[in-house]
């Protein structure tokens, strides 16, 4: 009965791997894993979006990655962040009218845009000032003389003691205003304003489908030994090829402003800061602003991060979490008529392809796509280790230099045991003959032992002649 539950449970076992691997192709068969792409359309330009499966098994941050359809032939693809580039602010030419201080409020700035200003929606305050948090309030007017608010209160920030640059950029309600004013509050002394930058608003809106990110884990709570001064998370991601794009937070703190430092590690040991941010929520006439996430560089090789939310000497926030999210990749790809297409990856040994498309590819801001989704992951069944033999069994060459060093080491110590069968006595005329043939051949050692030993001899034996 036991025999035939195993029996059972081995086949169960087989069913299930067989049911999650796959053949490819030979051409192929060195890519480790695949994905079946659910669905083509040939008549649109299709994409699909990569998941957590690929980033963890692909190889040099995605150049193993290809596309290959049910002959086996090959499609080309063009692997992009963002379907369409988004239109790019531009920043308007503009005068500084005014940069004053009133004592006790705040210092104000005016700035004109000219008589034909293009419609605006957000600017960048550049100041010399290293560590502060201030409010900001941007009014827009026609005339420099009835003034709008446009933005009421938002924060500019910079922590230089923390090597965090913060955030100098405020964002308002589009509009054409040929002036605009700022006022930073700051009641103590003057804020140092050395410049500011007002840049446009896009053009029109695309229709295309965007997304920020991938959720990559469900919110964590702290670390329980996090300091009082600042909130810390420790975050295995469990492999070195998967970058993050953002940081989320959560909180039940109604008000707030705080800075945030990033720091990563390939082994836990050793931590090495690589940027932050800050992360706020405030009430503005009765609406809540705010911010609660920080934006990563897409950093490709650490596995372990520790994010810091630094408190300074405010209480740490309330009900806290954190969440990762994961950069979003597309592949676009045109495909043929009648063909299933297969997502392959998986070979550390692949080198990036180079297709035309990269530069051909041209979307459109009104373009239809398709989305296609990605199956589940299967193993390559029919699967060959690109590496060479001795690559994938580098023991061997140690067992064979072992062997060779015991057999040189034999031999040696055999040569040197061998007795001579030739007498002491013997002629010197003989000596070296007889010498020679009855030492033991075929070493080199044996050889150098025999001439030796016959000069020793030969001496010997001449030298009552001579006398």
């Amino acid at each position: 009965m036991i025999r035939r539950i195993f029996s059972l449970l081995l086949a169960a076992a087989a069913l299930g791997a067989s049911a999650l691997s796959t053949d490819l192709p030979s051409a192929w068969r060195s890519w480790r894993y695949s994905q079946p792409i659910e669905s083509v359309q040939p008549n649109a330009l299709n994409y699909v979006i990569l998941d957590r499966e690929v980033f963890s098994h692909s190889e040099n941050q995605l150049a193993d990655v290809r596309i290959v359809d049910d002959l086996g032939h090959e499609l080309p693809f063009e692997v992009r962040s963002q379907i369409a580039p988004p239109s790019q602010p531009v920043q308007l030419a503009s005068t500084l009218r005014e940069n004053s201080f009133v004592p006790g409020q705040f210092t104000q700035v005016v700035l004109d845009l000219g008589e034909r200003a293009s419609f605006h929606n957000s600017l960048r305050v550049q100041t010399t000032e290293s560590d502060f948090i201030n409010w900001v309030e941007v009014a827009a007017s026609d005339d420099a003389h009835q003034w709008r608010i446009v933005n009421a209160r938002a924060p500019i920030s910079r922590f230089r003691k923390e090597n965090l640059e913060g955030n100098q950029l405020v964002r308002y309600s589009e509009n054409n205003a040929r002036y605009l004013r700022v006022r930073i509050q700051e009641a103590a002394h003057t804020f140092e304003v050395s410049g500011m930058q007002v840049f446009s608003s896009p053009a029109f809106k695309s229709e295309i489908p965007t997304e920020s990110g991938a959720l990559l884990s469900a919110a964590l709570l702290p670390d329980s030994n996090s300091a009082p001064s600042q909130t810390q998370w420790t975050v295995d991601l469990g492999a070195a090829t998967i970058p993050i794009a953002r940081f989320n937070f959560e909180t039940a703190q109604p008000e707030f402003y705080r800075a945030v430092r990033l720091l990563n590690s390939t082994d836990q040991k050793e931590w090495q800061s690589v940027g932050g941010g800050e992360i706020h929520r405030f009430l503005v006439n009765g609406r809540t602003e705010e911010s609660l996430g920080v934006q990563c560089y897409e950093l490709w090789g650490p596995r372990y991060w520790r994010v810091e939310v630094l408190n300074a000497s405010d209480a740490p926030l309330s009900e806290v979490r954190l969440s990762l999210t994961m950069p979003l990749r597309f592949l676009l790809f045109h495909p043929a008529q009648g063909r299933s297409y297969r997502l392959i990856y998986g070979n550390f040994r692949a080198a990036a392809p180079q297709y035309d498309l990269a530069r051909t590819l041209h979307i459109q801001a009104k373009e239809v796509l398709a989305h296609q989704g990605l199956g589940t992951e299967e193993a390559t069944s029919n699967y060959v280790d690109p590496r060479p033999f001795t690559e994938r069994h580098p023991n061997l060459l140690w067992i064979a230099l072992a062997i060779s060093v015991i057999l040189l080491g034999y031999a040696a110590l055999r040569a040197m045991r061998t007795p001579d069968s030739a007498g002491i006595g013997a002629p010197a005329a003989t000596g070296c003959a007889t010498t020679q043939e009855n030492l033991p051949t075929g070493s080199f050692f044996s050889g150098v032992f025999a001439g030796r030993l016959s000069f020793f001899r030969t001496r010997q034996l001449q030298l009552p002649l001579n006398v």
